[in-house]
């Protein structure tokens, strides 16, 4: 199998397979879909908005739920049973494991997403949207996605205890949550550095149909950093 699809490809499939055989996964997501429902649905009708901001404000605050407890099991479940050992038997790089674990949640994420999709038909169905903002929605959506399931995959690599890892990811994605709102008590020199350190702005103005290459960059370069860090964890356990 490995000599026939690259390692990264068949690990990815792997965790993608492991999350779709998870009844947590189903419950989570299904959590998701029904608050994410409701938040577009009520106001929708209520007042006639065609526009997904209501969806769409307090989805930076879902996921930090939603990413940690999708991606707590990635390393912590194979360090528990044993099986991360089988695989550094196998020809395969670390760095490999750990794409490979981290586009499978990223996968499983973005599945998940496509079933939100319904809600920008249903406004193209009922009213005129702003085809720029929902594509600078689904933008932001992905690079807010990137980033927190980077910081699950690593915090999932420190611990073999699943509820360890959630709660070590939880607060990483909630500090960065909090950051733009800390950002105003702090003297001012420091206050721009700390809310550029925020998921809030970037994802803000990507959601509003406006494409930065500052908060792209945010999205890719805070994505490298905790793969990064998780290559590091991975391999000092290999020297321990």
């Amino acid at each position: 199998m490995m000599g026939r699809r690259h390692p990264i490809c068949v690990l990815a499939h792997k965790e993608l397979f492991t999350l779709f055989n998870s009844p947590a996964t189903y419950i989570v997501c299904v959590l998701f879909l029904v608050i994410s429902g409701w938040l577009f649905a009520v106001p929708l009708f209520q007042v006639n908005q065609s526009n997904l901001d209501t969806f769409v404000r307090p989805l930076p605050l879902i996921f930090t739920f939603l990413i940690p407890a999708l991606t707590m099991r990635s390393f912590s479940e194979e360090f528990k049973s044993g099986t991360i050992e089988y695989l550094a038997t196998l020809p395969i790089k670390d760095y490999e494991i750990v794409l490979g674990k981290y586009l499978g949640a990223l996968g499983w994420l973005g599945i998940l997403m496509v079933f939100t999709l319904i809600y920008p038909a249903l406004l193209m169905v009922i009213g005129r949207p702003d085809y720029g903002q929902l594509v600078g929605t689904y933008a932001a959506i992905l690079g807010l996605g990137a980033l927190f399931t980077a910081i699950g995959v690593w915090a999932s690599a420190l611990t073999r205890n699943q509820v360890v890892a959630f709660i070590v990811s939880f607060f990483v994605c909630f500090v960065l949550f909090l950051l733009d709102k800390v950002a105003d008590l702090a003297p001012g020199i420091l206050s721009p550095f700390i809310r550029a350190l925020s998921v809030n702005p970037h994802f803000d103005t990507m959601a509003r149909g406006v494409l930065d290459t500052r908060d792209i960059l945010y999205w890719v370069s805070g994505s490298f950093f905790f793969l990064t860090a998780c290559l590091a964890v991975m391999n000092s356990r290999r020297w321990r």
